[in-house]
């Protein structure tokens, strides 16, 4: 049967009307997707020409440099390293015999080792340690291998002087000490590079665009002498050790440009710099500024006497005052000399509240100093408006004020250069790519007092370690000035502790022409806990080692000149001194002008380099130091050996490198 000749037309023009609608519909879209097109292309096309670029490129930075610290004598204290880390992504490689090879020849892998981390059933391995640019570069380029560069800090000369040094952290953070003090001159400026990569994100290393150089730290020269702060560190470690103190501080200045040559502090399990940052109550280390006080101020005279009581004194005000030993009628230069408390007490209502604040003050007291250091205490020096009665001669005797070893340094200093309170300088200059772009002078704070009261206290302090109660910081060829102070200590609850003191000493070098100033604290020392038979020690100590060091921050014909006991004129720059038996004096030493050719002398021969296998580093570096060699340190540990080796003949004041048995 067939389909009625009436419907017929109604079928075709129903497909007639479908196949218009769909020609029209295909007609829109491609106009549609022309339109695009050309909106695309012609009107957005560098918009998403730039989008496609930067989707293909990738940003990577460029750390810089952090510079680097050095002693005033150019050695380094902290470095920069580059290293690398490696990472691996075994199923990228494609030829594990050739990545095994290299592992094992570059790095030094086992074998076992290198295959493991290849293996390829293992997506991701991550190798430990870091790893040179020597062996980056013999490792070479290989697919599957992800080389990242890392800069490490460092310290070459291990432990010594970290706690004026600080550190930096694994993310780059400058933690205490210079590295924070000059974080934003070190750390320089980060750059950045640019990485294009193909349509399928494989790197293409050939294209890679430099966009920003980095800009490398500057490098920070310190007034630090690395020889005096080695001197320094094993001659106060040795003396906490023998004393079973819980801590000290040495500290050594330049009296004549206010520049710190040493800076050390022992706390258990502290890098902080304490002789910056803790004050305490200084005790009879502060009554030569109580003099100084009465001598400029007219008050009082080094002739005029008290009457000594005996050793024990109640004040008007029913205050017991004791000496340790009894005495009867002292002078003003006396009871300097033997550190009389009754003597100060007696001559305090001498000097008006005013004046013994004012001179305190000239000296420093009771504000920080501005040393470039993170953190500085400014002490604790109270107006005489809250002062008691009592509180003028708690002040003659040490007490009722508390300063830091740093600021009774510089105001020994003050007497030592003739009554000019000098700036602390721990940075000499700043270098950017090598050249000086900041110079860091010396620079007088003040006048404390007139330079004849700070000669006549210089020749007190002479007298206090010659014949007072610092005999145990004498030299028999140098003459030593200088004052003990043996203090209680205060406890958390604001109170004395019971048997519990500091012990110090403070004085310079030599007496009557100071080059320099040598500060010692140790902190509840056992046994005998007085600052002349525990602190005073220290400073002989030190100074041995320095003069047997022959350090050339010392002026050797100064102290040619300033020796007590001359040898004959024979030997005018070369001098050998031999102290005598007698306990408290110092051994053999040697020491030669630093400006002029030395006169040669039987002394002054070869000397062989000693076997200091197995010593602590510390211990190494001393016995170099008695031989008159100076020392630089490499590694750390126990030591390994030295360079040149044990057995070889040097002359004294030449140079070697003690090798420690770690991290060489």
């Amino acid at each position: 049967m067939s389909a009625s000749p009436s419907l017929a037309p109604a079928v075709d023009e129903r497909l007639m009307r479908r196949r218009g609608w769909l020609a029209g519909a295909l007609a829109l879209t491609a106009l549609l997707i022309v339109g695009r097109a050309v909106q695309l292309q012609g009107f957005q096309g560098e918009r998403w020409r730039g989008e496609a670029e930067r989707q293909q490129q990738t940003r990577v930075p460029l750390p810089a440099r952090r510079g680097a610290i050095y002693d005033r004598d150019g050695v380094a204290l902290a470095l920069t390293r580059e290293t690398f880390a490696l990472s691996i992504a075994p199923r990228e490689v494609r030829d594990r015999g050739d990545a095994v090879r290299r592992l094992t020849g570059a790095l030094g892998l086992p074998r076992a080792e290198a295959r493991r981390a290849t293996d390829p059933r293992r997506a991701w391995v991550v190798l430990p340690g870091r790893y040179t640019v020597e062996q980056r570069r013999t490792l070479g380029d290989l697919r599957g291998f992800y080389v990242e560069r890392r800069l490490e800090r460092f310290y070459p000369q291990g432990e010594v002087g970290r706690e004026v040094l600080g550190t930096v952290s694994g993310d780059g953070r400058a933690m205490g000490g210079i590295e924070q003090a000059m974080d934003s001159l070190l750390r320089g400026t980060d750059g950045f590079s640019v990485l294009r990569r193909d349509a399928h994100g494989r790197k293409e290393a050939t294209l890679s665009l430099p966009a920003l150089p980095p800009r490398d730290g500057a490098d920070v020269v310190l007034s630090i002498d690395f020889d005096l702060q080695e001197i320094a560190d094993a001659a106060l470690a040795e003396q906490v050790a023998a004393t079973h103190a819980a801590g000290g501080d040495l500290v050594l200045t330049d009296p004549r440009t206010g520049e710190i040559l040493a800076a050390v502090s022992k706390r258990p399990a502290s890098r902080d710099l304490s002789a910056f940052i803790e004050p305490y109550e200084p005790g009879s280390t502060l009554k030569p500024f109580f003099v100084a006080g009465l001598l400029a101020g007219g008050r009082a005279a080094l002739t005029d006497r008290v009457y000594a009581e005996q050793g024990s004194w109640t004040t008007p005000e029913g205050r017991v005052i004791q000496d340790v030993h009894p005495y009867e009628w002292l002078t003003l230069r006396d009871g300097l000399r033997v550190s009389s408390n009754i003597v100060m007490a007696k001559f305090s209502p001498r000097l008006p509240a005013p004046e013994q604040y004012g001179t305190l003050r000239d000296f420093g007291f009771g504000t920080a100093t501005g040393v470039e250091y993170p953190v500085e205490s400014p002490g604790r020096l109270p107006r005489p408006a809250r002062w008691s009665p009592v509180t003028p001669a708690s002040l003659a005797m040490g007490y009722e004020v508390s300063v830091t070893p740093l600021q009774m340094a510089m105001a020994y200093g003050a007497i030592a250069n003739g009554g000019v309170l000098m700036e602390p300088r721990l940075v000499r200059e700043v270098r950017q790519e090598g050249a000086p772009v900041e110079r860091r002078a010396p620079r007088p704070v003040r006048r404390a007092i007139p330079a004849p009261v700070a000669a006549a206290l210089r020749d007190v302090l002479a007298d206090v370690v010659a014949d007072g109660t610092g005999t145990h910081a004498s030299l028999s060829t140098f003459e030593v000035a200088g004052k003990t102070g043996t203090a209680r200590r205060i406890g958390a609850n604001g109170r004395y502790e019971a048997g519990a003191y500091n012990s110090t000493f403070v004085g310079f070098f030599p007496a009557r022409a100071p080059q320099l100033v040598i500060y010692v604290k140790l902190d509840r020392p056992q046994g005998d806990y007085y600052g002349g038979l525990t602190a005073a020690p220290v400073t002989r100590a030190t100074l041995q080692a320095i003069l047997a060091a022959r350090s050339p921050t010392l002026d050797r014909r100064a102290l040619l000149e300033s020796r007590t006991h001359p040898e004959p004129a024979a030997a005018p720059l070369a001098v050998s001194a031999e102290a005598p038996a007698a306990e408290g004096r110092e051994g053999t030493y040697v020491f030669l002008d630093n400006r002029v050719p030395p006169v040669p002398r039987v002394d002054a021969g070869p000397v062989p380099v000693p076997d200091l296998a197995g010593l602590a580093l510390r211990d190494g570096a001393r016995r170099l130091h008695a031989l008159g060699f100076h020392v630089r340190l490499r590694g750390g540990g126990a030591v390994k050996g030295t360079l040149p080796a044990a057995g070889a003949v040097l002359a004294r004041g030449d140079t070697l490198t003690l090798l420690g048995a770690e991290g060489d």
